[in-house]
């Protein structure tokens, strides 16, 4: 039965996104409060509002991306002939509808606070993680025909497909900021805020990370379905 009629996707995707999120975001906390002048923020408080704000926006994030790739496959032909390049568009339009709010939020509030500045590469690594965690949890909801593989074998192949994407966008970023002699840093974010304001900032960061983590996801995505199909061939 294909994943666009089973009315249990959408508690699916919000679970993956849910789990990824909290992943992520405990992840990015944890080398956060190593850093020096972090133990002076309200962690009673502040513990609450992260966690809340992981669970929202994991959930907004999953259900723009997971509607956007159930789509593709749905209007692509099916788990077995849809193209990397509708795979991939789908994810990055599913990713900027889900996503976009929740990271404007996110930057706005905690752009906001009088603390140290979390580092780009600890926020990097960190929405890699949970992009991972999600496509390993999604992916397999994706393939619209009868399993042939044991759960543990699809999660199997879903996370290598998602490493290997992911870790490719994040590469094929890196190596194009190296390129063009930009890295974002904290000097320059506060320099972008003085030019553009925080809203403006943000929405402009926003819209950058839903595009390619949907991006990376839409073609996780793909991936995780060439891979099954050729295994389920063999086991034939």
């Amino acid at each position: 039965m294909a994943v666009t009629q089973r009315p249990s996707w959408i508690l699916r995707a919000a679970w993956a996104g849910a789990a990824s999120c909290l992943l992520g975001a405990g992840l990015a906390t944890w080398n956060y409060a190593a850093l020096p002048g972090a133990e002076q923020l309200p962690w009673d408080s502040m513990a609450l509002v992260i966690l809340a704000y992981a669970v929202g926006s994991g959930i907004a994030g999953a259900l723009g991306i997971a509607a956007a790739t159930a789509l593709a496959v749905r209007t692509g032909g099916g788990s077995r002939r849809v193209g990397a390049l509708r795979m991939t568009a789908f994810g990055a339009l599913g990713g900027l509808a889900g996503a976009l709010v929740p990271a404007v939020v996110g930057i706005v509030g905690f752009g906001s606070l009088h603390a140290p500045y979390a580092g780009t590469a600890n926020l990097v690594f960190s929405i890699l993680v949970g992009s991972t965690t999600f496509v390993t949890l999604w992916a397999p909801q994706l393939w619209d025909r009868p399993f042939r593989l044991g759960r543990v074998e699809h999660l199997g192949v879903s996370a290598m497909a998602a490493s290997l994407a992911i870790a490719s966008f994040g590469i094929l970023g890196a190596s194009a900021s190296g390129a063009f002699g930009f890295a974002p840093s904290f000097e320059w974010l506060c320099a972008a805020e003085a030019e553009l304001g925080l809203m403006g900032l943000a929405v402009r960061i926003g819209a950058v990370i839903g595009l390619f983590v949907g991006a990376a996801a839409g073609f996780a995505c793909w991936l995780y379905l060439c891979a099954a199909l050729v295994i389920e061939r063999r086991v034939r």
